[in-house]
């Protein structure tokens, strides 16, 4: 056994995946059929993508900042619009006024708020698609809204006409424990499925937990009750048993891991790791 700091080769703001190429989720219903445009270049080009710190208290002290899969509520909302120069804002009582007072040369302002971590590109995208696709002005959503930037800066009293569309779309708000644990279950699922649809086989699904920045290569094994966190690597041919917790650690190619704790460390080639193990700060 080798004891000693250990500098690993992971990238400080590393995002393993994205969900541009999963299906819709039930958090998002769309009632009309979508107009697409022909590109979404737009939506990068032109729209000021906001996010509205949400509080709870008596949910969680910091809700924003409560992590989910690895990230916090508030960047799996900011995730949605990366294509987007971007806005984090607090809430307030006259969140119109306050955006209004915003000095943005994009034609358009999307408005999100930090309690709705299931918001993912692809949904940003269609509701810019249905929002683009009619040539309205505003549109309310159940949980923030989308706007033109000239109308919203010369039209004051808009938001009393403007309330007809709040059903168009619906988006998951975690202001109970029930929904932020059905938005965490969703979020750990996508991130599971997102890694067998790359070859990684995973039997129990339900009960395998990984974080967002977590890489996994083609040919890995997961078998049940196994947790990934942080900025793990898992490399190619390496079988994970049931029963491991492996934090912010790199497993090398054809390692085969059983029932252990492995924390900050790293599993070179080949090498196995029998049951009961901790490594912390190692190099096995």
């Amino acid at each position: 056994m080798e004891n000693k700091e250990l500098i690993l080769d992971i990238a400080k703001d590393q995002i393993s995946f994205d969900f541009d190429e999963l299906l819709e989720e039930e958090s998002l219903s769309i009632a009309q059929p979508l107009i697409k445009p022909l590109s979404h270049d737009y939506i990068k080009d032109e729209v000021l993508f906001v996010v509205v710190k949400a509080y709870n208290n008596e949910l969680a002290p910091n809700l924003p900042s409560l992590e989910l899969c690895g990230k916090k509520m508030v960047d799996w909302v900011c995730l949605a619009g990366s294509c987007c120069e971007q806005m984090v804002i607090e809430d307030c009582e006259d969140i119109i006024a306050k955006i209004r007072n915003i000095h943005t040369n994009k034609h358009y302002i999307a408005l999100f708020y930090s309690d709705t971590p299931l918001l993912d590109k692809s949904s940003f995208f269609k509701i810019m698609d249905y929002f683009a696709g009619r040539s309205v002005n505003f549109l309310q959503l159940t949980r923030g809204f989308v706007v033109k930037t000239e109308f919203l800066k010369n039209s004051p009293n808009f938001i009393q006409s403007a309330t007809g569309g709040s059903n168009i779309v619906k988006l998951l708000r975690c202001d109970n424990s029930y929904n932020l644990s059905v938005a965490y279950e969703t979020l750990n699922e996508r991130i599971v499925n997102y890694h067998m649809k790359n070859g990684v086989t995973v039997f129990g699904k339900s009960t395998v937990f990984i974080d967002a920045d977590v890489e996994i290569d083609s040919g890995v094994i997961i078998y049940p009750n196994n947790i990934l966190k942080g900025q793990t690597i898992v490399s190619s041919g390496s079988v994970l048993e049931s029963g491991n917790i492996i934090d912010n650690s790199i497993i090398l190619n054809n390692c085969h891991i059983y029932s252990s704790v492995i924390k900050n460390s790293k599993v070179t080639e080949g090498v196995t790791i029998e049951e009961g193990n901790t490594l912390n700060n190692e190099v096995r």
